[in-house]
């Protein structure tokens, strides 16, 4: 049996609550996720969901890109 396990892209903490730690990872089928509950609960394909974590990634992969 092959165990693989997704990338951990980032864990970010939460905001309105230090204690909970959100976890944004690559899936194995390419599709990026995030643990937070607006993320989970969004009706769309995992492929066009999106939330303040993933925008937060987004920007600062950016910011260090451009460096």
């Amino acid at each position: 049996m092959t165990t693989t396990t997704a990338t951990i892209l980032a864990t970010i903490p939460s905001a309105s609550n230090p204690e909970v730690v959100y976890t944004i990872r690559r899936g194995h089928d390419g599709n990026v996720y995030c643990s937070c509950p607006a993320w989970r609960f969004q009706k769309l394909a995992p492929a066009l969901r999106t939330c303040k974590h993933l925008r937060s990634l987004a920007a600062s992969m950016k910011q260090h890109a451009a460096k």
